[in-house]
Protein backbone atom coordinates (compact mmCIF):
# COMPACT_ATOMS: atom_id res chain seq x y z
CA UNK A 1 0.00 0.00 0.00
CA UNK A 2 2.93 2.27 0.73
CA UNK A 3 4.94 1.34 -2.49
CA UNK A 4 1.37 1.82 -4.17
CA UNK A 5 0.75 5.71 -2.24
CA UNK A 6 4.14 6.39 -3.23
CA UNK A 7 4.42 5.78 -6.94
CA UNK A 8 0.86 7.72 -7.09
CA UNK A 9 2.07 10.40 -5.69
CA UNK A 10 5.12 10.23 -7.55
CA UNK A 11 3.73 10.07 -11.11
CA UNK A 12 1.32 13.13 -10.27
CA UNK A 13 3.99 15.15 -9.25
CA UNK A 14 6.36 14.08 -12.36
CA UNK A 15 2.99 15.45 -14.66
CA UNK A 16 2.64 18.98 -12.22
CA UNK A 17 6.48 18.75 -13.18
CA UNK A 18 6.16 18.04 -17.00
CA UNK A 19 2.70 19.82 -17.83
CA UNK A 20 3.65 23.00 -15.53
CA UNK A 21 0.48 21.80 -14.13
CA UNK A 22 -2.46 23.81 -13.96
CA UNK A 23 -3.54 23.41 -10.00
CA UNK A 24 -6.01 24.76 -7.96
CA UNK A 25 -9.13 23.42 -5.49
CA UNK A 26 -12.38 25.43 -6.70
CA UNK A 27 -13.18 25.76 -2.93
CA UNK A 28 -10.10 27.11 -1.96
CA UNK A 29 -11.81 30.64 -0.56
CA UNK A 30 -14.02 28.56 1.49
CA UNK A 31 -10.74 26.66 2.82
CA UNK A 32 -8.85 29.61 3.74
CA UNK A 33 -11.85 31.06 6.00
CA UNK A 34 -12.06 27.75 7.43
CA UNK A 35 -8.87 27.23 8.99
CA UNK A 36 -9.99 28.98 12.18
CA UNK A 37 -12.38 26.19 12.40
CA UNK A 38 -10.55 22.91 11.66
CA UNK A 39 -7.22 24.03 12.49
CA UNK A 40 -5.21 21.19 13.95
CA UNK A 41 -3.39 22.70 16.52
CA UNK A 42 0.43 23.62 15.60
CA UNK A 43 3.79 23.27 17.75
CA UNK A 44 4.20 27.00 19.46
CA UNK A 45 6.90 29.38 18.43
CA UNK A 46 7.13 28.03 15.00
CA UNK A 47 7.05 29.17 11.85
CA UNK A 48 4.99 26.49 9.22
CA UNK A 49 3.45 25.94 6.09
CA UNK A 50 -0.22 26.62 6.50
CA UNK A 51 -1.96 26.55 2.79
CA UNK A 52 -0.29 26.09 -0.54
CA UNK A 53 -2.42 26.45 -4.05
CA UNK A 54 -1.78 26.93 -7.78
CA UNK A 55 -3.50 26.86 -10.32
CA UNK A 56 -2.68 26.93 -14.37
CA UNK A 57 -4.14 26.00 -16.93
CA UNK A 58 -2.38 23.13 -19.38
CA UNK A 59 -3.85 22.55 -22.83
CA UNK A 60 -6.84 24.13 -24.37
CA UNK A 61 -8.36 23.27 -28.07
CA UNK A 62 -8.76 27.09 -29.00
CA UNK A 63 -5.08 27.95 -27.01
CA UNK A 64 -3.23 25.04 -27.61
CA UNK A 65 -1.31 24.85 -24.55
CA UNK A 66 -1.06 27.89 -21.90
CA UNK A 67 1.41 26.91 -19.70
CA UNK A 68 2.23 30.30 -17.79
CA UNK A 69 0.24 32.61 -19.09
CA UNK A 70 -2.03 33.13 -16.35
CA UNK A 71 -0.53 31.42 -13.02
CA UNK A 72 -2.67 31.42 -10.28
CA UNK A 73 -1.04 31.01 -6.71
CA UNK A 74 -1.51 32.08 -3.38
CA UNK A 75 0.19 30.79 -0.02
CA UNK A 76 0.36 31.32 3.68
CA UNK A 77 2.85 30.93 6.18
CA UNK A 78 2.09 30.82 9.87
CA UNK A 79 4.15 31.78 12.89
CA UNK A 80 2.03 30.14 16.32
CA UNK A 81 3.24 32.40 19.37
CA UNK A 82 0.81 30.94 21.88
CA UNK A 83 -2.42 28.87 21.78
CA UNK A 84 -4.42 32.57 21.47
CA UNK A 85 -2.10 34.55 19.87
CA UNK A 86 -0.46 33.78 15.46
CA UNK A 87 0.87 35.57 12.81
CA UNK A 88 0.48 35.00 9.05
CA UNK A 89 1.88 36.31 5.99
CA UNK A 90 -0.22 35.42 2.15
CA UNK A 91 0.54 36.61 -1.03
CA UNK A 92 -1.43 35.93 -3.92
CA UNK A 93 -1.90 35.87 -7.54
CA UNK A 94 -5.21 35.77 -9.75
CA UNK A 95 -5.16 36.67 -13.08
CA UNK A 96 -9.30 37.17 -13.05
CA UNK A 97 -8.59 40.46 -10.72
CA UNK A 98 -5.07 41.26 -11.27
CA UNK A 99 -3.74 44.09 -13.11
CA UNK A 100 -1.33 42.22 -14.72
CA UNK A 101 -1.06 38.56 -15.08
CA UNK A 102 1.47 36.65 -12.97
CA UNK A 103 2.34 39.39 -10.51
CA UNK A 104 1.32 39.35 -7.21
CA UNK A 105 -2.13 40.88 -6.26
CA UNK A 106 -1.62 40.23 -2.50
CA UNK A 107 0.51 40.29 0.04
CA UNK A 108 -0.13 40.19 3.19
CA UNK A 109 0.31 40.33 7.15
CA UNK A 110 -2.45 38.74 9.49
CA UNK A 111 -2.49 39.06 12.99
CA UNK A 112 -4.48 36.96 15.46
CA UNK A 113 -5.30 37.39 19.68
CA UNK A 114 -7.91 35.49 21.38
CA UNK A 115 -8.87 37.94 24.96
CA UNK A 116 -11.25 35.25 26.97
CA UNK A 117 -14.56 35.53 24.88
CA UNK A 118 -13.01 38.43 22.29
CA UNK A 119 -10.62 37.33 19.54
CA UNK A 120 -9.65 40.21 16.61
CA UNK A 121 -8.04 39.67 12.69
CA UNK A 122 -6.07 42.21 11.51
CA UNK A 123 -5.59 42.11 8.10
CA UNK A 124 -2.36 44.16 7.21
CA UNK A 125 -1.45 44.90 3.02
CA UNK A 126 2.22 45.11 1.99
CA UNK A 127 2.94 47.58 -1.29
CA UNK A 128 6.31 47.29 -2.28
CA UNK A 129 5.77 49.80 -4.80
CA UNK A 130 4.53 53.05 -3.45
CA UNK A 131 4.42 55.99 -5.47
CA UNK A 132 2.71 58.57 -3.66
CA UNK A 133 5.09 61.72 -3.17
CA UNK A 134 7.73 59.94 -5.10
CA UNK A 135 8.42 60.37 -8.69
CA UNK A 136 8.86 56.99 -10.68
CA UNK A 137 7.31 55.46 -7.43
CA UNK A 138 9.30 52.46 -5.69
CA UNK A 139 8.63 53.21 -2.18
CA UNK A 140 7.22 50.28 0.58
CA UNK A 141 4.56 50.82 2.93
CA UNK A 142 2.33 48.27 5.33
CA UNK A 143 -1.27 49.50 5.60
CA UNK A 144 -4.83 48.18 6.56
CA UNK A 145 -6.15 46.24 3.72
CA UNK A 146 -9.53 47.47 3.24
CA UNK A 147 -11.59 45.23 1.26
CA UNK A 148 -10.23 42.07 3.88
CA UNK A 149 -13.36 40.04 5.01
CA UNK A 150 -10.15 38.88 7.48
CA UNK A 151 -10.33 42.04 9.42
CA UNK A 152 -12.51 41.39 11.88
CA UNK A 153 -13.78 41.58 15.91
CA UNK A 154 -15.60 38.72 17.36
CA UNK A 155 -17.54 38.09 20.56
CA UNK A 156 -18.66 35.21 22.15
CA UNK A 157 -21.74 36.34 23.34
CA UNK A 158 -23.28 33.21 24.64
CA UNK A 159 -22.38 29.35 24.15
CA UNK A 160 -24.24 29.68 20.64
CA UNK A 161 -24.23 33.21 19.99
CA UNK A 162 -21.16 35.21 18.23
CA UNK A 163 -21.33 38.87 17.10
CA UNK A 164 -18.69 40.11 14.97
CA UNK A 165 -17.65 42.98 12.97
CA UNK A 166 -16.18 43.32 9.97
CA UNK A 167 -14.85 46.88 9.41
CA UNK A 168 -13.89 46.67 5.38
CA UNK A 169 -15.71 43.92 4.23
CA UNK A 170 -18.48 41.73 5.86
CA UNK A 171 -17.35 38.70 3.48
CA UNK A 172 -20.59 38.97 0.63
CA UNK A 173 -19.53 36.15 -1.67
CA UNK A 174 -21.35 32.83 -2.30
CA UNK A 175 -20.62 29.74 -4.43
CA UNK A 176 -17.98 27.22 -4.87
CA UNK A 177 -17.08 26.21 -8.35
CA UNK A 178 -19.76 29.06 -9.31
CA UNK A 179 -17.76 31.51 -6.96
CA UNK A 180 -19.05 35.50 -7.26
CA UNK A 181 -15.90 37.23 -5.27
CA UNK A 182 -17.78 40.25 -3.50
CA UNK A 183 -21.15 40.60 -4.27
CA UNK A 184 -21.24 43.80 -1.96
CA UNK A 185 -17.92 45.56 -4.33
CA UNK A 186 -18.71 49.04 -5.30
CA UNK A 187 -17.22 51.51 -7.47
CA UNK A 188 -17.46 55.37 -7.19
CA UNK A 189 -15.82 58.50 -8.93
CA UNK A 190 -12.97 60.17 -6.76
CA UNK A 191 -12.76 63.96 -8.56
CA UNK A 192 -15.91 65.13 -9.05
CA UNK A 193 -15.50 65.60 -13.01
CA UNK A 194 -18.13 67.94 -14.47
CA UNK A 195 -17.94 65.36 -17.42
CA UNK A 196 -17.54 61.84 -17.29
CA UNK A 197 -14.62 61.38 -20.29
CA UNK A 198 -12.92 59.07 -21.84
CA UNK A 199 -9.65 60.73 -20.45
CA UNK A 200 -9.60 60.56 -16.77
CA UNK A 201 -7.56 63.49 -16.27
CA UNK A 202 -7.31 63.96 -12.09
CA UNK A 203 -9.91 61.71 -11.41
CA UNK A 204 -10.07 57.71 -10.53
CA UNK A 205 -13.09 55.14 -9.92
CA UNK A 206 -12.29 53.75 -6.51
CA UNK A 207 -13.29 50.73 -5.57
CA UNK A 208 -14.87 49.15 -2.16
CA UNK A 209 -16.51 46.76 -0.48
CA UNK A 210 -19.05 46.55 2.06
CA UNK A 211 -18.61 46.42 6.25
CA UNK A 212 -20.79 45.66 8.85
CA UNK A 213 -21.95 43.03 11.53
CA UNK A 214 -22.38 39.60 11.50
CA UNK A 215 -24.70 37.66 14.26
CA UNK A 216 -24.17 33.68 14.52
CA UNK A 217 -26.43 31.68 16.17
CA UNK A 218 -25.33 27.97 17.18
CA UNK A 219 -21.76 26.09 16.80
CA UNK A 220 -19.39 24.58 14.27
CA UNK A 221 -21.67 21.74 13.70
CA UNK A 222 -24.68 23.61 12.65
CA UNK A 223 -25.39 27.47 12.46
CA UNK A 224 -27.22 30.21 10.92
CA UNK A 225 -25.99 33.75 10.65
CA UNK A 226 -27.28 37.44 9.06
CA UNK A 227 -25.52 40.49 8.37
CA UNK A 228 -26.15 43.58 7.21
CA UNK A 229 -24.18 46.78 6.47
CA UNK A 230 -24.08 50.72 4.93
CA UNK A 231 -21.25 52.03 2.63
CA UNK A 232 -20.73 55.41 1.38
CA UNK A 233 -20.30 56.13 -2.68
CA UNK A 234 -20.13 58.96 -4.29
CA UNK A 235 -22.58 60.27 -6.99
CA UNK A 236 -24.12 63.07 -9.30
CA UNK A 237 -26.64 65.15 -7.94
CA UNK A 238 -27.93 65.64 -11.49
CA UNK A 239 -31.85 63.81 -12.01
CA UNK A 240 -30.96 62.72 -15.41
CA UNK A 241 -27.62 61.81 -14.52
CA UNK A 242 -26.96 58.67 -16.71
CA UNK A 243 -23.26 57.12 -16.36
CA UNK A 244 -23.70 55.38 -20.12
CA UNK A 245 -26.04 58.25 -21.75
CA UNK A 246 -25.92 61.51 -20.22
CA UNK A 247 -22.47 62.09 -18.60
CA UNK A 248 -22.46 65.62 -17.25
CA UNK A 249 -22.61 66.31 -13.37
CA UNK A 250 -22.66 69.65 -11.84
CA UNK A 251 -22.64 68.06 -8.39
CA UNK A 252 -21.67 65.12 -6.51
CA UNK A 253 -23.07 63.90 -3.20
CA UNK A 254 -22.17 61.30 -0.58
CA UNK A 255 -25.33 58.54 -0.14
CA UNK A 256 -25.32 55.36 0.87
CA UNK A 257 -25.99 51.73 0.24
CA UNK A 258 -27.12 49.14 2.13
CA UNK A 259 -26.23 45.40 2.10
CA UNK A 260 -27.05 42.35 3.82
CA UNK A 261 -26.20 38.58 4.10
CA UNK A 262 -27.68 35.21 5.77
CA UNK A 263 -27.22 31.78 5.32
CA UNK A 264 -26.48 28.27 7.18
CA UNK A 265 -23.96 25.78 7.79
CA UNK A 266 -24.43 22.01 8.62
CA UNK A 267 -21.14 19.67 8.65
CA UNK A 268 -20.99 16.05 9.92
CA UNK A 269 -18.90 13.18 9.12
CA UNK A 270 -21.10 12.14 6.01
CA UNK A 271 -22.85 15.26 4.97
CA UNK A 272 -22.01 18.77 4.26
CA UNK A 273 -23.80 21.94 3.34
CA UNK A 274 -24.17 25.55 2.61
CA UNK A 275 -27.49 28.27 1.86
CA UNK A 276 -26.20 31.62 1.50
CA UNK A 277 -27.64 34.84 -0.20
CA UNK A 278 -26.16 38.54 -0.22
CA UNK A 279 -27.32 41.57 -2.01
CA UNK A 280 -27.43 44.99 -2.11
CA UNK A 281 -29.55 48.09 -2.83
CA UNK A 282 -27.54 50.23 -5.21
CA UNK A 283 -26.22 48.12 -7.60
CA UNK A 284 -26.79 50.75 -10.89
CA UNK A 285 -25.40 53.97 -9.30
CA UNK A 286 -22.61 51.99 -7.87
CA UNK A 287 -21.36 50.14 -10.88
CA UNK A 288 -21.59 46.40 -9.48
CA UNK A 289 -21.35 43.43 -11.25
CA UNK A 290 -24.15 41.73 -9.30
CA UNK A 291 -26.89 43.12 -7.36
CA UNK A 292 -27.86 40.25 -5.55
CA UNK A 293 -26.72 36.05 -5.02
CA UNK A 294 -28.47 32.87 -3.50
CA UNK A 295 -26.25 29.55 -3.32
CA UNK A 296 -27.06 26.20 -2.23
CA UNK A 297 -23.90 23.62 -1.72
CA UNK A 298 -23.85 19.77 -0.24
CA UNK A 299 -21.20 16.91 -0.08
CA UNK A 300 -22.48 13.50 1.15
CA UNK A 301 -20.17 10.30 1.43
CA UNK A 302 -23.09 7.74 0.60
CA UNK A 303 -22.92 4.28 1.13
CA UNK A 304 -20.13 1.89 -0.28
CA UNK A 305 -17.62 4.17 -1.11
CA UNK A 306 -19.18 6.70 -3.24
CA UNK A 307 -19.42 10.86 -3.14
CA UNK A 308 -21.66 13.16 -4.41
CA UNK A 309 -21.39 16.77 -4.91
CA UNK A 310 -24.03 19.43 -5.83
CA UNK A 311 -24.61 23.58 -6.12
CA UNK A 312 -26.98 25.72 -7.48
CA UNK A 313 -26.15 29.38 -7.76
CA UNK A 314 -28.14 32.46 -8.69
CA UNK A 315 -27.11 35.63 -9.43
CA UNK A 316 -28.86 38.95 -10.39
CA UNK A 317 -26.94 41.33 -12.79
CA UNK A 318 -26.72 44.83 -11.68
CA UNK A 319 -28.40 47.49 -13.97
CA UNK A 320 -25.07 49.53 -15.04
CA UNK A 321 -22.37 47.56 -14.36
CA UNK A 322 -18.89 49.20 -15.05
CA UNK A 323 -16.48 48.24 -17.38
CA UNK A 324 -13.05 48.79 -16.08
CA UNK A 325 -9.57 48.39 -17.02
CA UNK A 326 -6.82 46.37 -15.92
CA UNK A 327 -5.80 49.15 -13.66
CA UNK A 328 -9.17 49.27 -12.06
CA UNK A 329 -8.55 52.65 -11.47
CA UNK A 330 -10.50 53.93 -15.17
CA UNK A 331 -13.16 53.00 -17.85
CA UNK A 332 -12.18 50.32 -20.22
CA UNK A 333 -11.53 51.94 -23.51
CA UNK A 334 -12.88 50.18 -26.46
CA UNK A 335 -12.79 50.60 -30.20
CA UNK A 336 -16.33 51.05 -30.34
CA UNK A 337 -17.73 54.61 -31.80
CA UNK A 338 -18.23 56.27 -28.61
CA UNK A 339 -17.79 56.00 -24.99
CA UNK A 340 -19.38 53.48 -22.98
CA UNK A 341 -18.37 52.76 -19.19
CA UNK A 342 -21.03 50.57 -19.42
CA UNK A 343 -20.41 46.64 -20.93
CA UNK A 344 -21.22 47.55 -24.44
CA UNK A 345 -21.27 45.39 -27.21
CA UNK A 346 -19.13 46.47 -30.98
CA UNK A 347 -21.94 48.93 -31.74
CA UNK A 348 -22.92 50.25 -28.53
CA UNK A 349 -25.97 48.14 -27.09
CA UNK A 350 -25.91 47.57 -23.38
CA UNK A 351 -24.64 43.72 -23.29
CA UNK A 352 -27.98 41.05 -23.08
CA UNK A 353 -27.15 40.07 -19.17
CA UNK A 354 -27.07 43.65 -17.53
CA UNK A 355 -29.81 43.73 -14.78
CA UNK A 356 -30.72 40.14 -15.62
CA UNK A 357 -30.98 36.60 -13.21
CA UNK A 358 -30.03 33.31 -14.36
CA UNK A 359 -28.61 30.32 -12.73
CA UNK A 360 -25.39 27.62 -13.04
CA UNK A 361 -25.77 24.18 -11.41
CA UNK A 362 -23.38 21.66 -10.80
CA UNK A 363 -23.46 17.80 -10.07
CA UNK A 364 -19.86 15.64 -9.34
CA UNK A 365 -20.34 11.94 -8.62
CA UNK A 366 -17.26 10.00 -7.20
CA UNK A 367 -16.07 7.04 -5.93
CA UNK A 368 -13.57 6.17 -3.08
CA UNK A 369 -11.29 3.44 -4.78
CA UNK A 370 -8.93 3.73 -1.72
CA UNK A 371 -8.90 5.91 0.86
CA UNK A 372 -6.76 8.06 -1.06
CA UNK A 373 -7.78 7.82 -4.75
CA UNK A 374 -10.75 8.94 -5.83
CA UNK A 375 -11.99 9.14 -9.38
CA UNK A 376 -14.97 10.95 -10.53
CA UNK A 377 -17.17 12.41 -13.77
CA UNK A 378 -18.65 16.20 -13.02
CA UNK A 379 -21.75 17.85 -15.13
CA UNK A 380 -22.09 21.42 -14.97
CA UNK A 381 -24.51 24.23 -16.90
CA UNK A 382 -24.53 27.78 -17.15
CA UNK A 383 -26.93 30.10 -18.39
CA UNK A 384 -26.69 32.53 -20.94
CA UNK A 385 -27.05 35.70 -18.59
CA UNK A 386 -25.00 34.11 -15.73
CA UNK A 387 -22.08 36.09 -13.98
CA UNK A 388 -19.64 35.26 -11.52
CA UNK A 389 -15.74 35.35 -11.02
CA UNK A 390 -14.28 33.08 -13.90
CA UNK A 391 -13.86 33.72 -17.14
CA UNK A 392 -16.50 31.76 -18.29
CA UNK A 393 -19.23 34.09 -17.04
CA UNK A 394 -21.63 35.69 -19.67
CA UNK A 395 -19.62 39.25 -19.45
CA UNK A 396 -16.67 37.77 -20.49
CA UNK A 397 -17.30 34.61 -22.86
CA UNK A 398 -19.25 36.22 -26.15
CA UNK A 399 -19.47 36.06 -29.16
CA UNK A 400 -17.02 38.45 -31.86
CA UNK A 401 -18.99 42.00 -31.72
CA UNK A 402 -19.84 41.03 -28.30
CA UNK A 403 -23.35 40.91 -28.79
CA UNK A 404 -24.39 37.60 -27.28
CA UNK A 405 -22.88 35.53 -24.72
CA UNK A 406 -22.21 31.77 -24.83
CA UNK A 407 -26.32 31.53 -24.81
CA UNK A 408 -26.35 28.31 -22.56
CA UNK A 409 -22.74 26.32 -21.41
CA UNK A 410 -22.46 22.72 -20.30
CA UNK A 411 -19.36 21.56 -18.83
CA UNK A 412 -18.41 18.14 -18.58
CA UNK A 413 -15.62 16.82 -16.80
CA UNK A 414 -13.63 13.66 -15.44
CA UNK A 415 -10.99 13.86 -13.00
CA UNK A 416 -9.01 12.19 -10.28
CA UNK A 417 -7.82 13.38 -6.80
CA UNK A 418 -5.01 11.36 -5.30
CA UNK A 419 -3.93 12.21 -1.65
CA UNK A 420 -0.86 11.93 -0.30
CA UNK A 421 -0.35 13.16 3.42
CA UNK A 422 -2.13 16.69 3.46
CA UNK A 423 -1.28 16.80 -0.21
CA UNK A 424 -3.67 16.68 -3.44
CA UNK A 425 -2.98 16.17 -6.68
CA UNK A 426 -6.10 16.57 -8.83
CA UNK A 427 -5.68 16.44 -12.70
CA UNK A 428 -9.50 17.21 -14.42
CA UNK A 429 -10.41 17.10 -18.62
CA UNK A 430 -13.38 19.38 -19.26
CA UNK A 431 -15.17 19.44 -21.95
CA UNK A 432 -17.38 22.26 -23.14
CA UNK A 433 -20.62 22.98 -25.64
CA UNK A 434 -21.82 26.64 -26.13
CA UNK A 435 -25.05 27.56 -28.11
CA UNK A 436 -23.20 30.48 -29.34
CA UNK A 437 -19.64 30.57 -30.86
CA UNK A 438 -17.38 32.03 -28.24
CA UNK A 439 -14.19 29.78 -27.88
CA UNK A 440 -11.17 31.35 -29.42
CA UNK A 441 -9.62 29.78 -32.42
CA UNK A 442 -5.86 28.91 -32.23
CA UNK A 443 -5.31 30.27 -35.80
CA UNK A 444 -6.58 33.70 -34.61
CA UNK A 445 -5.40 34.10 -31.58
CA UNK A 446 -4.33 37.69 -32.36
CA UNK A 447 -7.60 38.54 -33.55
CA UNK A 448 -9.65 37.34 -30.80
CA UNK A 449 -7.39 38.53 -28.03
CA UNK A 450 -6.75 42.16 -29.06
CA UNK A 451 -9.01 45.46 -30.08
CA UNK A 452 -12.85 44.72 -30.59
CA UNK A 453 -12.17 45.88 -34.23
CA UNK A 454 -9.36 42.96 -34.60
CA UNK A 455 -11.58 40.57 -33.06
CA UNK A 456 -14.21 41.04 -35.47
CA UNK A 457 -11.71 39.09 -38.17
CA UNK A 458 -11.61 36.36 -35.70
CA UNK A 459 -13.47 32.59 -35.92
CA UNK A 460 -14.85 31.35 -33.04
CA UNK A 461 -15.89 28.06 -32.22
CA UNK A 462 -19.30 26.56 -30.17
CA UNK A 463 -17.04 23.23 -28.49
CA UNK A 464 -13.62 23.49 -26.49
CA UNK A 465 -11.60 21.24 -24.34
CA UNK A 466 -9.61 22.06 -21.42
CA UNK A 467 -6.86 19.71 -19.53
CA UNK A 468 -5.84 20.98 -16.59
CA UNK A 469 -4.29 19.63 -12.51
CA UNK A 470 -5.21 20.95 -8.87
CA UNK A 471 -2.99 21.08 -6.43
CA UNK A 472 -3.50 21.94 -2.53
CA UNK A 473 -1.50 21.58 0.99
CA UNK A 474 -3.23 22.40 3.74
CA UNK A 475 -1.96 22.00 7.26
CA UNK A 476 -4.66 20.52 8.91
CA UNK A 477 -4.98 17.88 6.35
CA UNK A 478 -8.44 18.86 5.14
CA UNK A 479 -9.38 17.49 1.74
CA UNK A 480 -11.10 18.79 -0.89
CA UNK A 481 -14.10 16.79 -2.58
CA UNK A 482 -15.17 15.53 1.15
CA UNK A 483 -17.59 16.22 4.23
Amino acid sequence: MKFLRSRLFTAAIATCVVSSAYAADTVTIQSMKRVEIDQEKPELNKFFIETFYYEENVYSRGKKTELGDQVELSASLRYQFSDDTYFRTRFETFPEENREDNKTSQFEVLAFHRYGAVDFTVDLEINTNDSAGQQGGGGTNLGLDIDSEFTRLNWQVADKLQLAFYPFNFDGEVGVEFNTWDVTRIYFIEGAPTTVLPDKGNNNVVEKTIPGLELTLGDKRFNLYAGAGLATYLYSTNPNFDIQNNQTATRWERRTTFGYKFGLNYRSEKARIWLAAVGHNKAAETGSLIERAESAYGIFRLGSGFIIEGEFVRTTAGGRPWRLDRSGTWFEQTTAPGFYPVYSDYNGNIQNWVGKTDFATGLRLGFEIQDDVIPYAALRYQGEHFVFRNEESANTLRTADESLSHGGIIRGAVGTFLHYGNFVVNPEFEYRKAENPVFTNAADAFFANNNQSQRLLARFAKTDYLFRIFLTYSFDGSKPFRP
